[in-house]
Protein backbone atom coordinates (compact mmCIF):
# COMPACT_ATOMS: atom_id res chain seq x y z
CA UNK A 1 0.00 0.00 0.00
CA UNK A 2 1.43 3.61 -0.70
CA UNK A 3 1.40 6.83 0.76
CA UNK A 4 -2.48 8.74 0.94
CA UNK A 5 -2.93 12.06 0.88
CA UNK A 6 -5.30 13.92 3.82
CA UNK A 7 -6.04 17.85 4.44
CA UNK A 8 -5.42 19.94 7.11
CA UNK A 9 -9.06 19.97 8.38
CA UNK A 10 -9.46 15.95 7.86
CA UNK A 11 -6.36 14.98 9.60
CA UNK A 12 -7.57 17.37 12.86
CA UNK A 13 -11.17 15.88 12.40
CA UNK A 14 -9.52 12.78 12.91
CA UNK A 15 -7.60 13.18 15.90
CA UNK A 16 -9.38 12.18 19.11
CA UNK A 17 -12.55 11.15 17.06
CA UNK A 18 -14.55 8.65 18.77
CA UNK A 19 -15.03 6.41 15.79
CA UNK A 20 -11.75 5.63 13.43
CA UNK A 21 -10.41 8.71 15.21
CA UNK A 22 -6.19 8.76 15.01
CA UNK A 23 -4.59 7.88 18.51
CA UNK A 24 -1.54 7.35 20.29
CA UNK A 25 -0.14 3.76 20.71
CA UNK A 26 1.36 3.22 24.41
CA UNK A 27 4.61 3.09 23.04
CA UNK A 28 5.04 6.55 21.82
CA UNK A 29 7.19 8.76 23.28
CA UNK A 30 5.95 12.03 25.23
CA UNK A 31 5.48 15.32 23.31
CA UNK A 32 8.22 17.44 23.47
CA UNK A 33 9.27 20.24 21.46
CA UNK A 34 11.74 22.41 22.83
CA UNK A 35 11.81 25.60 25.17
CA UNK A 36 8.77 28.10 24.88
CA UNK A 37 10.35 30.59 22.93
CA UNK A 38 11.84 27.61 20.63
CA UNK A 39 8.85 26.32 20.17
CA UNK A 40 6.65 29.19 18.61
CA UNK A 41 9.34 29.91 16.09
CA UNK A 42 9.38 26.16 15.14
CA UNK A 43 5.40 25.75 15.34
CA UNK A 44 5.26 29.18 13.12
CA UNK A 45 7.93 27.49 10.56
CA UNK A 46 5.68 24.49 10.57
CA UNK A 47 2.55 26.39 9.56
CA UNK A 48 4.27 28.56 7.21
CA UNK A 49 5.85 25.40 5.32
CA UNK A 50 2.20 24.09 4.98
CA UNK A 51 1.00 27.34 3.78
CA UNK A 52 3.43 27.33 0.98
CA UNK A 53 2.99 24.01 0.64
CA UNK A 54 6.10 22.41 1.08
CA UNK A 55 6.00 18.61 2.20
CA UNK A 56 6.01 18.05 5.99
CA UNK A 57 6.98 14.52 6.18
CA UNK A 58 4.97 11.09 6.23
CA UNK A 59 2.29 9.89 8.57
CA UNK A 60 2.20 5.93 9.74
CA UNK A 61 -0.73 4.60 10.80
CA UNK A 62 -1.60 1.12 12.36
CA UNK A 63 -5.17 0.78 11.89
CA UNK A 64 -6.69 -1.95 14.47
CA UNK A 65 -9.61 -3.37 16.03
CA UNK A 66 -6.90 -5.01 18.50
CA UNK A 67 -8.12 -4.24 22.28
CA UNK A 68 -5.39 -2.22 23.10
CA UNK A 69 -4.71 0.66 25.22
CA UNK A 70 -3.99 3.68 23.80
CA UNK A 71 -3.99 7.92 24.29
CA UNK A 72 -5.49 10.72 23.51
CA UNK A 73 -3.54 13.41 21.85
CA UNK A 74 -3.03 16.58 24.22
CA UNK A 75 -5.72 19.41 23.89
CA UNK A 76 -4.41 22.74 25.61
CA UNK A 77 -0.81 21.96 25.63
CA UNK A 78 1.28 23.20 28.39
CA UNK A 79 5.12 21.87 29.55
CA UNK A 80 4.18 18.69 31.92
CA UNK A 81 0.91 17.90 30.24
CA UNK A 82 0.95 14.52 29.14
CA UNK A 83 -0.96 12.07 26.56
CA UNK A 84 -3.19 10.61 28.93
CA UNK A 85 -5.03 6.91 28.05
CA UNK A 86 -8.38 6.82 27.11
CA UNK A 87 -10.95 4.44 29.08
CA UNK A 88 -10.33 0.56 29.14
CA UNK A 89 -13.84 0.38 27.79
CA UNK A 90 -12.67 1.88 24.26
CA UNK A 91 -9.58 -0.38 23.97
CA UNK A 92 -11.72 -2.29 21.53
CA UNK A 93 -12.35 0.86 18.74
CA UNK A 94 -11.77 0.64 15.42
CA UNK A 95 -9.01 3.07 15.42
CA UNK A 96 -5.60 4.23 13.95
CA UNK A 97 -2.64 4.81 16.16
CA UNK A 98 0.21 7.05 14.83
CA UNK A 99 3.44 5.60 14.76
CA UNK A 100 5.53 8.18 13.47
CA UNK A 101 4.43 12.03 13.07
CA UNK A 102 3.44 12.73 16.68
CA UNK A 103 5.02 15.99 17.58
CA UNK A 104 3.47 17.41 13.73
CA UNK A 105 0.38 15.96 14.53
CA UNK A 106 0.29 16.99 17.80
CA UNK A 107 1.48 20.49 17.62
CA UNK A 108 -1.12 21.08 14.64
CA UNK A 109 -4.21 19.67 16.45
CA UNK A 110 -2.86 21.86 19.86
CA UNK A 111 -2.57 25.33 17.68
CA UNK A 112 -5.34 24.87 15.33
CA UNK A 113 -8.26 23.38 17.47
CA UNK A 114 -6.71 24.83 21.30
CA UNK A 115 -3.79 26.72 23.07
CA UNK A 116 0.01 26.28 23.20
CA UNK A 117 1.70 27.63 26.67
CA UNK A 118 -1.94 29.40 27.29
CA UNK A 119 -1.13 31.49 23.99
CA UNK A 120 -3.66 31.20 21.04
CA UNK A 121 -1.82 31.17 17.33
CA UNK A 122 -2.94 34.00 15.28
CA UNK A 123 -2.03 34.93 11.79
CA UNK A 124 -0.85 38.86 10.88
CA UNK A 125 -3.39 39.35 8.06
CA UNK A 126 -1.57 42.53 6.75
CA UNK A 127 1.84 40.04 6.45
CA UNK A 128 3.31 40.55 2.54
CA UNK A 129 5.41 37.88 1.82
CA UNK A 130 6.48 39.30 -0.84
CA UNK A 131 8.63 42.03 1.50
CA UNK A 132 9.21 39.47 4.42
CA UNK A 133 12.67 38.30 5.25
CA UNK A 134 13.28 34.19 4.91
CA UNK A 135 12.24 33.47 8.11
CA UNK A 136 9.12 35.84 8.59
CA UNK A 137 5.73 33.77 8.65
CA UNK A 138 3.02 36.11 9.65
CA UNK A 139 2.46 33.51 12.13
CA UNK A 140 2.73 34.47 15.82
CA UNK A 141 1.64 33.62 19.89
CA UNK A 142 -0.62 35.59 21.62
CA UNK A 143 -1.77 35.52 24.75
CA UNK A 144 -5.17 34.14 25.74
CA UNK A 145 -6.21 37.50 27.08
CA UNK A 146 -4.48 39.96 24.76
CA UNK A 147 -6.87 42.72 22.93
CA UNK A 148 -8.49 41.70 19.69
CA UNK A 149 -7.54 43.31 16.71
CA UNK A 150 -9.04 42.52 13.36
CA UNK A 151 -5.48 42.74 12.00
CA UNK A 152 -4.44 39.07 13.72
CA UNK A 153 -6.68 36.05 12.80
CA UNK A 154 -7.14 33.66 15.38
CA UNK A 155 -6.15 29.83 13.43
CA UNK A 156 -8.59 28.17 16.11
CA UNK A 157 -11.55 30.53 14.18
CA UNK A 158 -10.04 30.04 10.73
CA UNK A 159 -10.01 25.81 11.38
CA UNK A 160 -13.35 25.57 12.91
CA UNK A 161 -14.89 27.00 9.74
CA UNK A 162 -16.95 24.59 7.31
CA UNK A 163 -15.25 23.95 3.85
CA UNK A 164 -18.50 23.70 2.36
CA UNK A 165 -19.95 26.94 3.03
CA UNK A 166 -18.46 30.19 1.92
CA UNK A 167 -20.27 32.49 4.27
CA UNK A 168 -17.66 31.54 7.46
CA UNK A 169 -14.93 32.47 4.33
CA UNK A 170 -16.74 35.93 4.11
CA UNK A 171 -17.54 37.08 7.61
CA UNK A 172 -13.54 36.42 8.53
CA UNK A 173 -13.26 39.05 5.73
CA UNK A 174 -15.85 41.67 6.74
CA UNK A 175 -14.18 41.04 10.29
CA UNK A 176 -10.81 42.08 9.40
CA UNK A 177 -11.50 44.95 6.48
CA UNK A 178 -11.16 47.52 9.24
CA UNK A 179 -7.64 46.58 9.31
CA UNK A 180 -6.77 48.30 6.04
CA UNK A 181 -8.12 52.04 7.23
CA UNK A 182 -9.85 52.06 3.65
CA UNK A 183 -6.58 51.31 1.70
CA UNK A 184 -7.55 49.11 -0.89
CA UNK A 185 -4.26 47.65 -1.54
CA UNK A 186 -4.61 46.45 2.13
CA UNK A 187 -7.46 45.15 1.60
CA UNK A 188 -6.39 42.97 -1.41
CA UNK A 189 -3.62 41.44 1.01
CA UNK A 190 -5.73 41.02 3.88
CA UNK A 191 -8.10 38.69 1.49
CA UNK A 192 -5.39 37.66 -0.49
CA UNK A 193 -3.79 35.82 3.13
CA UNK A 194 -6.94 34.80 3.97
CA UNK A 195 -7.76 33.02 0.74
CA UNK A 196 -4.63 30.88 1.34
CA UNK A 197 -5.09 29.72 4.57
CA UNK A 198 -8.63 29.38 4.19
CA UNK A 199 -7.56 26.79 0.93
CA UNK A 200 -4.48 25.23 3.52
CA UNK A 201 -6.31 25.12 6.57
CA UNK A 202 -10.16 24.99 5.61
CA UNK A 203 -10.63 23.48 2.43
CA UNK A 204 -9.95 20.03 1.63
CA UNK A 205 -8.86 20.43 -1.65
CA UNK A 206 -5.44 20.19 -1.02
CA UNK A 207 -3.96 16.81 0.75
CA UNK A 208 -1.22 18.51 2.81
CA UNK A 209 -0.29 15.68 4.88
CA UNK A 210 0.74 12.18 3.68
CA UNK A 211 0.00 8.94 5.37
CA UNK A 212 0.40 5.59 5.44
CA UNK A 213 -1.59 2.93 7.09
CA UNK A 214 0.11 -0.42 7.78
CA UNK A 215 -1.97 -3.91 7.54
CA UNK A 216 -1.07 -5.61 10.46
CA UNK A 217 -3.20 -8.30 12.49
CA UNK A 218 -0.65 -8.26 15.39
CA UNK A 219 1.00 -5.36 17.45
CA UNK A 220 4.40 -7.41 17.04
CA UNK A 221 4.59 -6.25 13.27
CA UNK A 222 3.78 -3.26 13.72
CA UNK A 223 6.62 -2.67 16.22
CA UNK A 224 8.78 -3.89 14.24
CA UNK A 225 7.71 -1.32 11.70
CA UNK A 226 7.84 1.69 14.00
CA UNK A 227 11.93 0.49 15.08
CA UNK A 228 12.99 0.51 11.33
CA UNK A 229 11.11 3.75 10.94
CA UNK A 230 13.10 5.36 13.96
CA UNK A 231 16.33 3.68 12.78
CA UNK A 232 16.40 6.66 10.13
CA UNK A 233 15.08 9.27 12.79
CA UNK A 234 14.94 9.62 16.59
CA UNK A 235 15.20 6.05 18.10
CA UNK A 236 13.23 5.29 20.88
CA UNK A 237 16.05 5.57 23.82
CA UNK A 238 16.51 2.45 26.32
CA UNK A 239 14.87 4.11 28.97
CA UNK A 240 11.55 3.97 26.53
CA UNK A 241 11.95 0.67 25.12
CA UNK A 242 11.93 -0.76 29.06
CA UNK A 243 8.94 1.56 29.40
CA UNK A 244 7.24 0.07 26.72
CA UNK A 245 7.65 -3.59 27.76
CA UNK A 246 6.19 -2.60 31.44
CA UNK A 247 3.08 -1.09 29.67
CA UNK A 248 2.44 -4.10 27.48
CA UNK A 249 2.03 -5.88 30.87
CA UNK A 250 0.77 -2.76 33.19
CA UNK A 251 -0.54 -0.53 30.65
CA UNK A 252 -0.97 2.36 32.80
CA UNK A 253 2.11 2.55 34.12
CA UNK A 254 3.45 5.52 32.83
CA UNK A 255 0.25 7.86 34.50
CA UNK A 256 1.23 6.32 37.51
CA UNK A 257 4.92 7.50 36.96
CA UNK A 258 3.38 11.24 35.93
CA UNK A 259 1.31 10.92 39.78
CA UNK A 260 4.62 10.04 41.70
CA UNK A 261 6.25 12.27 39.69
CA UNK A 262 3.67 14.90 40.25
CA UNK A 263 3.33 14.11 44.23
CA UNK A 264 7.48 14.29 44.21
CA UNK A 265 7.08 17.65 43.09
CA UNK A 266 4.26 18.76 45.90
CA UNK A 267 6.12 17.58 48.79
CA UNK A 268 9.57 18.84 47.74
CA UNK A 269 8.19 22.37 47.70
CA UNK A 270 8.96 22.40 44.05
CA UNK A 271 11.48 19.56 42.72
CA UNK A 272 10.54 18.77 39.35
CA UNK A 273 12.23 15.05 39.69
CA UNK A 274 10.50 13.48 36.02
CA UNK A 275 9.00 10.36 35.49
CA UNK A 276 12.40 9.16 33.70
CA UNK A 277 14.85 9.76 36.68
CA UNK A 278 11.70 7.97 38.85
CA UNK A 279 11.87 4.72 36.48
CA UNK A 280 15.60 4.98 36.24
CA UNK A 281 15.93 4.83 39.84
CA UNK A 282 13.81 1.55 40.05
CA UNK A 283 16.41 0.20 37.28
CA UNK A 284 18.93 0.98 39.84
CA UNK A 285 17.59 -0.87 42.61
CA UNK A 286 15.91 -3.76 40.68
CA UNK A 287 18.48 -4.30 37.81
CA UNK A 288 21.54 -3.07 39.83
CA UNK A 289 22.65 -0.40 37.48
CA UNK A 290 21.81 3.02 35.63
CA UNK A 291 22.63 1.89 32.78
CA UNK A 292 19.66 0.11 30.80
CA UNK A 293 19.36 -2.57 28.54
CA UNK A 294 15.71 -3.34 27.70
CA UNK A 295 17.17 -7.17 26.45
CA UNK A 296 17.77 -7.49 30.03
CA UNK A 297 14.65 -7.13 31.05
CA UNK A 298 12.25 -10.71 32.06
CA UNK A 299 8.74 -11.09 33.17
CA UNK A 300 10.48 -11.24 36.59
CA UNK A 301 12.21 -7.71 36.50
CA UNK A 302 8.59 -6.24 34.97
CA UNK A 303 6.76 -7.83 38.02
CA UNK A 304 9.50 -5.95 40.39
CA UNK A 305 9.13 -2.56 38.49
CA UNK A 306 4.72 -2.67 39.13
CA UNK A 307 5.95 -3.15 43.19
CA UNK A 308 8.47 -0.37 43.20
CA UNK A 309 5.14 1.61 42.26
CA UNK A 310 2.97 0.91 45.08
CA UNK A 311 2.62 3.06 47.68
CA UNK A 312 4.92 1.39 50.36
CA UNK A 313 7.43 1.31 47.77
CA UNK A 314 7.69 4.83 47.03
CA UNK A 315 7.76 5.89 50.56
CA UNK A 316 11.39 5.85 51.03
CA UNK A 317 12.02 8.02 47.52
CA UNK A 318 9.32 10.93 48.76
CA UNK A 319 11.66 10.45 52.11
CA UNK A 320 14.84 11.88 50.33
CA UNK A 321 12.57 15.06 48.77
CA UNK A 322 10.25 16.14 51.34
CA UNK A 323 12.35 15.14 54.98
CA UNK A 324 15.81 15.08 53.53
CA UNK A 325 15.97 17.95 50.34
CA UNK A 326 13.27 20.11 51.24
CA UNK A 327 13.02 20.27 55.18
CA UNK A 328 16.67 19.92 55.96
CA UNK A 329 17.95 22.00 53.45
CA UNK A 330 15.07 24.04 51.80
CA UNK A 331 16.35 23.27 48.31
CA UNK A 332 12.71 23.68 46.34
CA UNK A 333 14.08 23.78 42.53
CA UNK A 334 15.83 20.98 40.62
CA UNK A 335 18.44 23.63 39.43
CA UNK A 336 19.77 23.96 42.79
CA UNK A 337 21.07 20.08 42.70
CA UNK A 338 23.97 20.02 40.16
CA UNK A 339 24.55 15.97 40.08
CA UNK A 340 21.21 14.52 40.44
CA UNK A 341 22.67 11.18 39.68
CA UNK A 342 24.90 11.23 42.71
CA UNK A 343 21.80 11.85 45.32
CA UNK A 344 20.29 7.88 44.03
CA UNK A 345 22.45 6.18 46.52
CA UNK A 346 20.65 8.00 49.44
CA UNK A 347 16.81 6.77 48.04
CA UNK A 348 19.10 3.52 47.39
CA UNK A 349 20.10 3.57 51.50
CA UNK A 350 16.48 4.47 52.91
CA UNK A 351 14.93 2.22 50.32
CA UNK A 352 16.88 -0.74 51.38
CA UNK A 353 16.79 -0.22 55.31
CA UNK A 354 12.98 0.01 55.12
CA UNK A 355 12.79 -3.06 52.93
CA UNK A 356 15.20 -4.73 55.82
CA UNK A 357 12.58 -3.80 58.89
CA UNK A 358 15.05 -0.94 60.18
CA UNK A 359 14.51 2.74 61.25
CA UNK A 360 14.46 4.37 57.56
CA UNK A 361 13.18 8.00 57.97
CA UNK A 362 15.56 10.85 58.17
CA UNK A 363 14.25 11.87 61.45
CA UNK A 364 14.50 8.17 63.02
CA UNK A 365 17.90 8.14 62.52
CA UNK A 366 21.17 8.89 65.00
CA UNK A 367 23.24 12.10 64.85
CA UNK A 368 26.03 10.31 63.12
CA UNK A 369 23.79 8.61 60.54
CA UNK A 370 22.46 11.27 59.13
CA UNK A 371 25.50 13.13 59.25
CA UNK A 372 27.22 10.36 57.04
CA UNK A 373 24.83 11.05 54.69
CA UNK A 374 24.74 14.92 54.87
CA UNK A 375 29.08 14.45 54.15
CA UNK A 376 28.66 11.80 51.10
CA UNK A 377 25.73 14.70 49.71
CA UNK A 378 27.89 17.45 50.03
CA UNK A 379 30.84 15.51 48.24
CA UNK A 380 29.44 13.67 45.94
CA UNK A 381 28.01 17.48 44.25
CA UNK A 382 31.07 19.02 44.75
CA UNK A 383 33.93 16.48 43.87
CA UNK A 384 31.57 15.11 40.75
CA UNK A 385 30.90 11.76 42.16
CA UNK A 386 28.39 11.48 39.37
CA UNK A 387 29.26 8.56 36.48
CA UNK A 388 26.87 5.93 36.11
CA UNK A 389 29.68 3.56 37.13
CA UNK A 390 30.43 5.47 40.75
CA UNK A 391 26.65 5.72 41.52
CA UNK A 392 26.09 2.10 40.57
CA UNK A 393 29.01 0.97 43.11
CA UNK A 394 27.42 3.34 45.78
CA UNK A 395 24.23 2.61 45.38
CA UNK A 396 25.46 -1.04 46.43
CA UNK A 397 27.78 -0.16 48.89
CA UNK A 398 24.42 1.84 50.61
CA UNK A 399 22.10 -0.92 49.79
CA UNK A 400 24.19 -3.85 51.73
CA UNK A 401 24.76 -1.86 54.64
CA UNK A 402 21.10 -0.90 55.10
CA UNK A 403 19.99 -4.46 54.87
CA UNK A 404 21.91 -5.00 58.22
CA UNK A 405 21.28 -1.84 59.46
CA UNK A 406 24.61 -0.11 59.39
CA UNK A 407 25.92 3.19 58.69
CA UNK A 408 26.08 5.28 55.54
CA UNK A 409 29.18 3.33 53.83
CA UNK A 410 30.48 6.74 53.42
CA UNK A 411 34.72 5.86 54.05
CA UNK A 412 33.92 3.01 51.07
CA UNK A 413 32.28 5.12 49.38
CA UNK A 414 35.48 8.05 49.25
CA UNK A 415 37.75 4.82 48.71
CA UNK A 416 35.71 4.22 45.72
CA UNK A 417 35.54 7.36 44.12
CA UNK A 418 39.67 8.14 44.38
CA UNK A 419 39.93 4.85 42.67
CA UNK A 420 37.81 6.58 39.80
CA UNK A 421 40.14 9.63 40.00
CA UNK A 422 37.78 11.94 41.52
CA UNK A 423 39.11 14.20 44.89
CA UNK A 424 38.06 12.71 48.30
CA UNK A 425 38.19 15.64 50.59
CA UNK A 426 36.78 19.22 49.61
CA UNK A 427 38.81 22.05 47.84
CA UNK A 428 37.69 25.61 47.91
CA UNK A 429 37.41 25.67 43.78
CA UNK A 430 34.99 22.83 44.23
CA UNK A 431 32.62 25.01 46.56
CA UNK A 432 33.43 28.16 44.61
CA UNK A 433 32.38 26.41 41.26
CA UNK A 434 29.17 25.03 42.48
CA UNK A 435 28.63 28.32 44.51
CA UNK A 436 24.58 27.76 44.34
CA UNK A 437 24.74 24.63 45.71
CA UNK A 438 27.29 26.17 48.00
CA UNK A 439 25.29 28.96 49.71
CA UNK A 440 21.98 26.56 49.89
CA UNK A 441 23.81 23.86 52.34
CA UNK A 442 25.86 26.55 53.93
CA UNK A 443 22.26 28.48 54.59
CA UNK A 444 19.65 25.70 55.05
CA UNK A 445 17.58 28.07 56.68
CA UNK A 446 17.41 30.19 53.80
CA UNK A 447 15.30 29.58 50.69
CA UNK A 448 15.57 30.36 47.08
CA UNK A 449 13.48 32.87 45.07
CA UNK A 450 13.58 31.14 41.41
CA UNK A 451 12.62 33.17 37.81
CA UNK A 452 13.36 31.36 35.01
CA UNK A 453 16.33 28.55 36.02
CA UNK A 454 18.42 30.82 38.14
CA UNK A 455 17.94 31.42 41.79
CA UNK A 456 17.75 35.29 42.89
CA UNK A 457 20.97 36.33 45.06
CA UNK A 458 22.24 39.62 46.34
CA UNK A 459 25.77 40.83 46.14
CA UNK A 460 26.61 42.52 49.50
CA UNK A 461 28.83 44.49 48.57
CA UNK A 462 27.41 45.86 45.29
CA UNK A 463 29.63 44.90 41.69
CA UNK A 464 29.09 48.49 41.25
CA UNK A 465 29.96 51.05 43.99
CA UNK A 466 31.92 54.35 43.88
CA UNK A 467 35.67 54.35 43.35
CA UNK A 468 35.63 50.63 42.46
CA UNK A 469 37.91 48.78 39.87
CA UNK A 470 38.76 45.24 38.45
CA UNK A 471 40.28 43.76 41.20
CA UNK A 472 36.90 45.19 44.06
CA UNK A 473 34.78 43.49 40.96
CA UNK A 474 36.57 39.84 41.00
CA UNK A 475 36.52 39.82 44.76
CA UNK A 476 33.18 40.59 45.78
CA UNK A 477 31.52 38.02 42.99
CA UNK A 478 32.71 35.14 44.83
CA UNK A 479 30.67 33.05 47.02
CA UNK A 480 31.76 34.29 50.09
CA UNK A 481 29.71 37.97 48.95
CA UNK A 482 26.76 35.60 48.14
CA UNK A 483 23.36 36.03 50.18
CA UNK A 484 19.96 34.48 48.96
CA UNK A 485 17.84 37.16 48.66
CA UNK A 486 14.37 38.31 46.37
CA UNK A 487 15.44 40.52 43.24
CA UNK A 488 13.21 42.95 44.63
CA UNK A 489 15.84 43.87 47.78
CA UNK A 490 18.65 43.35 45.27
CA UNK A 491 17.72 46.00 43.11
CA UNK A 492 16.35 48.12 46.12
CA UNK A 493 20.50 48.30 47.20
CA UNK A 494 21.74 48.54 44.45
CA UNK A 495 25.36 50.31 44.16
CA UNK A 496 25.00 51.54 47.77
CA UNK A 497 27.46 50.77 50.48
CA UNK A 498 25.79 47.94 52.67
CA UNK A 499 27.31 49.68 55.96
CA UNK A 500 25.11 52.85 54.77
CA UNK A 501 22.14 50.38 53.54
CA UNK A 502 22.25 48.67 56.61
CA UNK A 503 22.60 51.76 59.08
CA UNK A 504 19.73 53.53 57.03
CA UNK A 505 16.01 53.26 58.23
CA UNK A 506 14.77 51.45 54.88
CA UNK A 507 17.78 49.44 54.60
CA UNK A 508 18.43 48.17 58.54
CA UNK A 509 14.84 46.32 58.28
CA UNK A 510 16.47 43.73 56.51
CA UNK A 511 19.67 43.29 58.44
CA UNK A 512 18.37 40.05 60.22
CA UNK A 513 17.97 38.30 56.84
CA UNK A 514 21.04 38.23 56.26
CA UNK A 515 23.81 35.71 57.61
CA UNK A 516 27.66 35.56 58.61
CA UNK A 517 27.96 39.24 58.84
CA UNK A 518 29.99 41.20 61.40
CA UNK A 519 28.13 43.76 64.05
CA UNK A 520 26.83 46.60 63.05
CA UNK A 521 29.48 49.02 64.37
CA UNK A 522 32.63 46.59 62.99
CA UNK A 523 35.66 48.60 61.20
CA UNK A 524 35.40 45.17 59.28
CA UNK A 525 32.09 47.08 57.06
CA UNK A 526 34.89 49.52 55.80
CA UNK A 527 37.29 47.63 53.97
CA UNK A 528 35.47 44.97 51.52
CA UNK A 529 38.28 42.80 51.44
CA UNK A 530 38.01 42.06 54.67
CA UNK A 531 34.61 41.21 54.65
CA UNK A 532 35.34 38.90 52.40
CA UNK A 533 37.65 37.07 54.54
CA UNK A 534 35.74 37.46 57.25
CA UNK A 535 31.98 35.95 55.63
CA UNK A 536 34.66 33.35 53.79
CA UNK A 537 36.03 32.58 57.22
CA UNK A 538 32.41 32.36 58.84
CA UNK A 539 31.24 30.06 56.32
CA UNK A 540 33.25 27.63 56.71
CA UNK A 541 33.50 27.17 60.34
CA UNK A 542 29.71 26.86 60.04
CA UNK A 543 30.34 24.18 57.12
CA UNK A 544 32.00 22.15 59.84
CA UNK A 545 29.51 22.62 62.32
CA UNK A 546 26.71 21.93 59.94
CA UNK A 547 28.69 19.13 58.22
CA UNK A 548 31.77 17.86 59.80
CA UNK A 549 33.26 19.12 56.56
CA UNK A 550 36.98 20.96 56.42
CA UNK A 551 38.43 21.79 53.65
CA UNK A 552 41.51 20.08 52.10
CA UNK A 553 45.11 22.12 53.26
CA UNK A 554 45.95 23.26 50.30
CA UNK A 555 43.22 25.76 49.81
CA UNK A 556 43.70 29.14 50.46
CA UNK A 557 41.83 32.47 49.79
CA UNK A 558 41.56 33.43 45.94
Amino acid sequence: MSYAGISIREALDRINAQNGGWYLPQEQRQYVWGARHQSENYICLLLDSLLKRYPIGGIVLWETDAKIPYRKFIEDYAPGEHARQVDEGRWEAHKSLVYDGQQRLQTLYSVLRHRFNDRVLHFDLLFDKNKAEADETGFLFLDEAAPRSPRFLRMTELSIKSPRSMEGKISIENHATPAASGDYKLEVLIKTNISSLWSVFVDTEIKSIAYFSVESTTKVEVNEVFRRLNTGGIALTQLELVLSKIKAVHSDYEERLWKLSEKIEKESGGVKFPDSSILQFFHLMIKGTLRIDENRLNEADIAMFEKALDEESTKPLLEVFSEYLNNLYKINNADIIPRWLAVLPIASYLSARKYGGHKWRIRELPEDEVRAINQYFLLSQFCDWNTQTMVNGFAQLAINAAKVGNVFPLEKIRELAIEKNRPGDLSENQMLGACWFALKVLTPGQSYVFVGPKPQVDHIFPLSLEGDNENYRRAVDKLWNFQPMPASVNNYKRARHPKEFFSSVDGGKYWSSYNFIPAAGSEIWDDPYKFIEYRRNAMLIELERLYGIVLSKNTSLP
